[in-house]
């Protein structure tokens, strides 16, 4: 990979962690925000300095190799298939980023909250269809589909089930308002750690797969983990607010009680599932999947179909639309080359 490449490819990595922070990470603090247990300058500026905390306790525990980052980003079959050509694995890299950059822009834009994890993954499968490699769109989809399929539901049930745990505390009067503001204040920044620690990793990820194509040592990727990860904290703090307003008012009326639980939800399946099966999960999916279930804890009724049949829409989509905007660039490159 000439220099040149690897400067592009660096600076898209950076990208990504930017526009991950502003796309993903400002969910985090939507139900306290929507609830008003937090201001909203105090709550983005909260999770800004959470996410930073999270990358960078990630980027210290983590074994980073570029074995790991090209199993995490599903890309070992493409760095084999390209090992001849590292220009060629430069401009796939490149139309992957793009189009993940495309879909988020996009997405934030109509105020819908969905997977940077999903959109990369789609990428990489148009480009392994575009490089004549559609046998390993297979692991690809095995990434996007257990995720989707067991993250929402196991989200929807936790947090219906805390939801109706904490109606059932609340008649006794042995809960305020005051303690669940603040429980809540707690579950969002937990929320906001865990998306650092589990979203640093792609930016970091792919600067890694492009130095060793470069032939650059894994060490020398190290320096890059500080300005990644104040990437990812830095688009933070600017805030989607489109999608903060989707999570957080246009889906149900949210109360306290229902941002704590969908909160606390989204904690736990993003924590257990990343422990169990090794695979990146979707704050935006499991947050957004906490909310409808606090809101089915106190009624259907309290839920607008409407914009949540959208946002699951729009899950669905995401890797379809980023795998044929990748697929088509890698094409034309091919072609051009």
């Amino acid at each position: 990979m000439s220099v040149g490449l690897l400067v592009l490819v660096v600076g898209l990595a950076l990208a990504l962690a930017y526009v991950n922070g502003f796309h993903d990470a400002s969910n985090a603090v939507s139900t306290a925000i929507a609830t008003r247990s937090l201001r909203e300058s105090t709550a983005l500026a909260m999770a800004a300095l959470l996410n930073l905390l999270g990358a960078l306790l990630a980027l210290l525990i983590l074994a980073l190799t570029t074995t790991w980052a090209l199993r995490l980003l599903g890309l070992t079959e493409m760095a084999a298939a390209t090992a001849g050509d590292p220009d060629l694995l430069a401009f796939a890299l490149i139309a992957i980023a793009l189009s993940t950059l495309a879909w988020e822009v996009g997405t934030w834009w109509y105020g819908m909250p969905s997977s940077t994890w999903h959109a990369f993954y789609g990428g990489v499968a148009g480009a392994y269809l575009a490089l004549g490699k559609g046998g390993s769109v297979d692991r690809i989809a095995a990434l996007v589909l257990i995720p989707t399929l067991l993250g929402p539901v196991l989200s929807v049930a936790l947090s219906y089930l805390a939801m109706r745990a904490l109606m059932a505390i609340g008649r006794t009067e042995r809960l305020r308002t005051g303690h669940i503001r603040f429980a809540q204040t707690v579950s969002a920044g937990a929320v906001a750690t865990g998306h650092g620690m589990n979203d640093v990793r792609l930016p970091m990820a792919v600067a890694m797969v492009a130095a060793a194509s470069a032939g650059l040592e894994p060490a020398s990727t190290m320096f890059l983990g500080v300005p990644i990860a104040v990437a990812v904290a830095a688009g933070t703090l600017m805030g989607g607010h489109r999608i903060i307003r989707t999570i957080g008012r246009r889906m149900t009326d949210l109360s306290a009680s229902q941002g704590l639980a969908a909160e606390s939800s989204a904690v736990l399946v993003i924590a257990g599932l990343a422990a169990g099966i090794h695979a990146p999960i979707s704050t935006s999916h499991t947050l957004a999947s906490g909310v409808v279930g606090a809101g089915l804890a106190r009624g259907p009724r309290h839920i607008k179909w409407n914009v949540v049949r959208s946002v699951v829409l729009t899950w669905l989509l995401t890797p379809f639309g980023t795998g044929l905007m990748s697929l088509a660039m890698v094409i034309v490159v091919i072609s051009l080359r």
